[in-house]
């Protein structure tokens, strides 16, 4: 059995579309149809339904989609335990970087991994962390940072550290916020944030337990986007704490002096690579630099 026919499984079942699966595997689309015939042929099931808007899987298809992502998991993890008995530590890696680069220590990082391991380059890719974490699991990436709770089959999420965040409005806004609580709070423009961010987490749950209904004044998703709407005047909206206090010693934000809201940040990559020994080393150089437990 072909593991090229398997990736192109698990991708066309990722994408639902023959097309976003070729340019994902950098290959034709008339190949990723060869590809999934011959596994059809050789399974003697059905994989996937066609239909106007893409790819659908089958009962069959969804029966074995767990099972072809196990054997890809293992066959990369014996990948990785050979290439770790060559002590062979040349190679590229690609990282999603979910904010910026000071607070994510990138240049510790980077200096720490020229000194140890030279033969290893990174290659760096901006994004936000549930799509950051989405990319990993499909091997778009192969780690990268994250903010949030992981707990995703396959996945291993290493803890650097729980970043707190506070609420900030406008610099205009500091009497207001001074004197709030949570239902003024709620009661505020939001600068809110779109799905999968998981900010919302920490907010939804905030204001569940609060019974409260927050006021979406307009919707952002990224970090950047949401700072320039705060100092345009759009409304409140969740930040790191330390560029919260920054931007207010700044005189650019006003930040509420209530409760500050926390959520870990994680250095996620898929559990079967952990073996690998270039996403190893740079595994190690990170927890190294962020001071954590060495990763298991």
């Amino acid at each position: 059995m072909d593991l090229h026919h398997l990736r192109t499984f698990v991708t066309v079942a990722e994408e639902n579309h023959l097309t976003r699966a070729a340019e994902r595997l950098f290959v034709s689309q008339p190949a990723v149809s060869s590809h999934i015939k011959a596994l059809e042929g050789e399974l003697g099931v059905v994989l996937f339904h066609r239909t106007p808007k893409g790819m659908i899987l089958s009962r069959e298809g969804e029966k074995l989609l767990g099972r072809v992502r196990r054997i890809l998991d293992d066959a990369e993890s014996l990948l990785g335990a050979a290439r770790n008995m060559s002590g062979d530590l040349n190679g590229q890696i690609t990282l999603g970087i979910n904010t910026d680069s000071v607070f994510i220590r990138l240049v510790e990082i980077s200096a720490l991994m020229r000194r140890d391991y030279p033969g290893i380059t990174m290659s760096l890719v901006n994004s936000n962390s549930w799509e950051i974490v989405r990319d990993v699991r499909r091997g778009v990436l192969d780690a990268g940072f994250a903010y949030g709770e992981i707990s995703e089959e396959g996945l291993l999420a290493t803890v650097l550290a729980r970043i707190p965040f506070r609420v900030v409005g406008p610099a205009a806004w500091a009497a207001r916020l001074e004197s709030a609580g949570w239902p003024e709070i709620a009661a505020m423009p939001w600068v809110w944030m779109a799905h999968n961010c998981p900010f919302l987490d920490i907010l939804d749950r905030k204001f569940s337990e609060l019974g409260q209904h927050p006021q979406k004044r307009i919707e952002a998703d990224h970090e950047s986007i949401l700072r320039a709407l705060v100092l345009a005047g759009e409304g409140v909206t969740l930040m790191r704490e330390d560029e919260a206090l920054d931007g207010r010693e700044r005189g650019q934000f006003a930040v509420w002096p209530g409760e500050r809201l926390g959520l870990p940040l994680s250095f996620v990559c898929r559990e079967a690579r952990k073996v690998e020994p270039v996403l190893g080393a740079v595994r190690d150089v990170v927890a190294s630099v962020w001071e954590c437990a060495s990763c298991p």
